[in-house]
């Protein structure tokens, strides 16, 4: 029976040498594994760290090109500004211009209708106004597609000198 006995221990230890050898196996590949894995960690934190520093420097580069951008925005419109003050004025000044015109026609127009026998005095005789100075004024031919619209006071200009002229 001891040697039963002896034999039972034997095969029991050797059962479980072989089962160390098996798990220790697979720890040794488990801990190739974990190694490979800490090497592919440390190439992508390195790769992430190399994308970051790029990202940076191209917002960097964006913040630089807008401010660039923002400022020949601003000095475009303060130039915009003034010729829209400047076109302001002039329109205003056209303006002023044609209504003063108008006026004058309207009352050459007046001076030159024919007085009725009622209204006539001969001592008052309204002074006779003469145009002759007035040149026509040049039209260029209108492209294709362009109207010729202008602006009201072009439009009542060239009314009061057809009823001069």
């Amino acid at each position: 029976m001891s040697a039963w006995l002896s034999l039972a221990l034997d095969v029991i230890l050797i059962g479980l040498v072989i089962m160390g050898l098996v798990q220790a196996g697979r720890l040794l590949h488990r801990l190739a594994d974990l190694r490979q894995g800490r090497l592919d960690m440390e190439r992508f934190v390195q790769e992430f760290s190399a994308t970051v520093l790029r990202a940076e420097l191209g917002i960097k580069g964006l913040k630089q090109a807008a401010r660039e951008s923002g400022d020949d925005l601003e000095k475009l419109i303060e130039k915009a500004g003034g010729i829209r003050d400047e076109l302001q004025f002039i329109t205003e000044s056209a303006d002023q211009i044609a209504s003063r015109l108008s006026q004058s026609a309207q009352s050459a127009m007046r001076a030159e209708k024919p007085a009725t026998p009622r209204e006539e005095k001969p001592a008052e005789k309204a002074p006779e106004v003469r145009v002759e100075s007035v040149t026509p004024i040049a039209k260029k031919p209108a492209a294709a597609g362009e109207t010729k619209a202008g602006s009201r006071a072009e439009k009542e200009l060239l009314q009061a000198l057809e009823k001069l002229g």
